[in-house]
């Protein structure tokens, strides 16, 4: 449940941009998400659980400020500024987001071993955390093509859609369902498999 009420991840405008995707507009549904994530998400987990699950606002405004806004504009003026520098190293740019979203994904995962391996019916973890957004990611797909978006836009939508942010996902897990150290295990699983997919 938290996994799938969390926003787009910002691993998702790296992904956008491999694929052939609509950059832009894949910023801006990552703003957005998050943003609507902030109400959506505890909204969603309360009508589900039965429980309450505060985000804090300010810390997503943060956020979306440092991993997305901000390289953004580095990116966008770089580019006006250095134009000929920016092009010289423009094809080493994806390997380098790459390499970096690798070395988040080890942390993080690193720091949930234990429960991507060592909890009782870790298998379902593992399963769900594969299952939710390639389903997501093929009726994000459906829907496109039925509303007849561009190619590139189709590729976002579904980029958009298939990955979520399993980070947030984890700490909401850690921090507001202490009592059962499991239910950070999907969210623990995702940082690793939305990687692999």
């Amino acid at each position: 449940v938290l996994l799938g009420s969390v926003s787009g991840g910002q691993a998702s405008n790296l992904c956008a941009l491999l694929a052939g995707g609509d950059l832009a507009l894949s910023v801006v549904l990552t703003v957005c998400t998050t943003l609507v994530g902030v109400v959506a998400t505890p909204t969603i987990v309360k009508l589900l659980l039965g429980t309450s699950v505060a985000v804090d606002a300010i810390g997503v405004l943060r956020s979306i400020a440092s991993l997305v806004l901000v390289p953004v504009v580095v990116g966008v003026t770089a580019g006006q500024r250095l134009p000929r520098f920016v092009r010289r190293i423009e094809p080493q740019l994806p390997r380098v987001g790459i390499a970096a979203l690798l070395v988040l994904v080890a942390g993080g995962s690193a720091n949930a071993a234990a429960l991507l391996i060592g909890t009782r019916g870790a298998w379902r973890a593992h399963a769900a955390s594969i299952l939710l957004p390639v389903f997501g990611g093929a009726v994000a797909l459906i829907f496109a093509r039925l509303a007849r978006l561009p190619e590139r836009s189709c590729r976002t939508l579904t980029i958009e859609t298939t990955i979520k942010s399993p980070t947030l996902a984890f700490v909401l897990a850690r921090k507001h369902f202490a009592v059962d150290a499991a239910v950070a295990a999907v969210p623990a699983a995702s940082m690793v498999w939305l990687a692999a997919i």
